[in-house]
């Protein structure tokens, strides 16, 4: 949020989170992480002048006391030195912005639209790549879509990437799959929230105030510039940016930059452009589950206890707190109410069994396997 800072204090900067990698894209077994966190620190000045006049009313002449200055003289001396200690008064303050999105999560509901892009050299060849973000998110309860398009980072191969989050179940559908799970208290621990706006952004300082305040998608906000100077988490040569901060919340509705350099993200050198908005504030989202995953999940009968669930494709896995008999007891009973015929090569020990069924020339494997967490059952072809 935003502060005044004394004449002697210095502006605080924050710490800030390394970039991690998309590893679920390509290995289809992990989290999108992706960290490079917007911390503005905004400096502003302000400035007046005043000036003392000193003047006759109508014609009647006015004798002043011998020692008097002159009228021209009094005028002298207060627009020359009145200003001067009013000015200095005001130019001691600065703004500071310590997070990007801290009003962000007062919010009922948003849209958010990141886009970043690359063009240069790397080894005598022509490098160019971009990456297209769109968010939706809902508060309460809580609900979040991001969609992720552009050549950057092997996403254009995967054919594009896109994440679902509602309450404790996530959807992740990339390279023709699509991935679901439980999200458990561990992972909330892990803060493994996919896209934050204090991720995707350096920090700033010494961004200069432009007046007057602009209307910004729909939002009333206080608009800066800045350029290379303000920028230290990354190797800038030139850069020319826009910063609008909402008047209300203190959070970053939208942010340019232009710059010649390092990009922070691939390490390569060259023009890189980004742009980063947020729109559709406190409008009614509706987030739902994509209609494939939800598919896949329900293809198998489950245990009504189940937890820890994950789905991809024909593959199902998930934890139970019932006993192992009841468990097997479970699926010698459902598989063949639901068409599926023993092969009569199941095999079954005291805490192991490994069933197999065939239904419209699928065979598929039931394993379920007691753990000191429970019994763990998992089905595929």
């Amino acid at each position: 949020m935003f502060k005044k800072l004394g004449p002697n204090q210095s502006n605080p900067c924050t710490a800030s989170k390394n970039l991690a990698s998309l590893v679920l894209i390509g290995s289809g077994l992990s989290r999108l992480g992706y960290v490079l966190v917007f911390v503005l620190l905004i400096a502003s000045t302000l400035g007046c002048s005043l000036c003392g006049i000193i003047g006759t009313g109508g014609e009647e002449e006015i004798v002043l006391p011998p020692g008097t200055p002159a009228r021209d003289e009094e005028e002298t001396v207060a627009t020359e030195e009145a200003p001067e200690e009013i000015y200095e008064e005001e130019e001691e303050e600065e703004i500071s912005l310590s997070t990007a999105s801290e009003g962000l999560k007062h919010l009922d509901s948003y849209r958010a639209r990141f886009e970043m892009s690359l063009k240069g050299e790397s080894d005598g060849e022509t490098e160019q790549w971009a990456l297209n973000m769109e968010m939706a998110h809902v508060r309460e309860p809580f609900a979040q879509h991001i969609v992720l398009e552009g050549s950057a980072m092997g996403i254009a191969e995967q054919g594009g990437f896109e994440s679902i989050q509602i309450g404790d179940r996530q959807y992740v559908l990339a390279n023709g799959e699509c991935f679901s799970s439980e999200i458990t208290e561990e992972d909330e621990a892990q803060d493994l929230e996919l896209f934050n706006p204090d991720d995707v952004m350096g920090q700033i300082e010494g961004a200069r105030r432009v007046r007057p305040d602009e209307n910004v998608n729909g939002i009333l906000c206080r608009h800066y510039v800045f350029d290379e100077k303000a920028v230290d988490w990354a190797e800038l040569s030139s850069a020319q940016g826009e910063v609008w901060i909402a008047v209300e919340g203190d959070y970053v509705v939208k942010y340019v930059m232009e710059a010649e350099g390092k990009d922070p993200v691939s390490q390569e050198r060259g023009h890189i452009e980004w742009t980063y908005e947020i729109y559709d504030v406190n409008t009614p989202i509706t987030i739902e589950p994509p209609t494939r995953c939800e598919a896949a999940e329900a293809q198998y009968p489950m245990m009504p206890d189940a937890t820890d669930v994950f789905a991809m494709g024909d593959m199902l896995t998930y934890q139970s707190a019932s006993s192992f008999d009841d468990v097997l007891d479970f699926y010698q009973e459902r598989m063949p109410e639901e068409g599926w015929e023993d092969t009569g090569e199941s095999f079954i020990t005291s805490e192991t069994a490994l069933l197999e069924y065939t239904r419209d020339g699928q065979t598929i494997n039931v394993t379920i396997t007691e753990t000191d967490d429970g019994i763990y059952v998992a089905i595929f072809d």
